[in-house]
Order: C-alpha cells, then structure tokens, then sequence
C-alpha cells in the first residue's frame, strides 16, 4: 500500500511540473461575450469546450449543436487575446474531439490534431492541421492538412467532454 501511495505521490509530482492546457473560467466575459456574438440566433443550441494552450497563447473553442455540426463533426475555433476581446487565427469547420496540440510546428506555431470521420470518410483518421503564417487550415480532409499516425502531441480538449450550454447575455431576453 505504501509503494502505490509513493508511486501517486511521484505521478502527482510529474504532472505538477508538466505545462498542460488550462481551462478558462466560466466567467471569462471577454471570450463568453465573444462566442455570443459568433453565436447570435443560435445561443439556445450552442454547447462549447475551451481550452488554452499550455503557453497561454492561444484559446480552443469547440462548438457543438446543430448550427455547428453536420455529418463530417463540428467547428472549432481557434483565437488569440486581443486585449478585451479574441481574434481568430483559425476556424476548422470538420473537426471531432479529440483535438490535440501536437509538438510538430509550421510557421511558429503548433499544428493541431483532430479527428477526421463521416461525411462520407468511412475509416476516421487523425490530420494535422498547420498553420500558414496568418490562419490554421479551415479543413482538416485535404491540403495542406495531413493524415498522422501517433504524432507526439498533448490532448487539450477530450472526446467525452459534454461541453458548456452558451447562455444568452443578462441584459437580452
């Protein structure tokens, strides 16, 4: 019993010092304010994970519901802080968890991993997606996205997460 103890103890230690993906608070008003705009008529649908990047960099936001996902999985968007507000860097329109953040990078920044499947792909794969100096890739099934098999990376937001419902701003009916 000690020995498993001393072993958690160990793991714990490790993944204290690991950079990992952070959650952003639910009280985030700048990026909450900026998925409500993004989300208009379709707040009451709209269900989000968000992640940010173990350099604080950068916010992943995957947007699930039915103005956000067809056959082919859903949209993800990719944002950097822009003082008050959020920028776009990139918006992947057929992505399924798990996104990943994968060492290898393009034009100094990290390419993204996620799940490519349906929308008439009947064996799902992972695709890097790279980014090209301004914006990552919008599509994950063709170039210059990439199949990858076992790619070093980090999981930032997991398959099994239910996501948070996008509430509708206090002061709007």
């Amino acid at each position: 019993m000690k020995t498993l103890a001393a072993t958690a103890a160990v793991v714990a230690s490790l993944w204290a010092g690991a950079a990992v993906a952070q959650t952003p608070p639910p009280e985030d008003k700048a990026l909450i304010a900026y998925l409500r705009e993004r989300a208009k008529e379709a707040l009451d649908t709209t269900r989000y994970t968000a992640a940010i990047t173990p350099d604080g960099g950068t916010t992943l936001v995957y947007l699930t519901g039915p103005n956000w996902c067809g056959s082919g999985g859903c949209r993800l968007l990719v944002l950097d802080r822009a003082g008050e507000t959020y920028r776009s860097v990139g918006e992947i329109s057929v992505a399924r968890a798990p996104i990943r953040l994968l060492e290898q990078q393009t034009h100094g920044r990290r390419d993204l991993g996620v799940y490519v499947a349906g929308g008439g792909i009947t064996q799902g794969y992972e695709a890097a997606v790279p980014f090209d100096g301004r914006r990552y890739a919008a599509n994950p099934t063709v170039a210059p996205a990439v199949r990858i098999e076992d790619a070093p990376g980090e999981t930032l937001i997991r398959a099994d997460e239910q996501g948070r419902t996008l509430e509708p701003s206090p002061d709007k009916p």
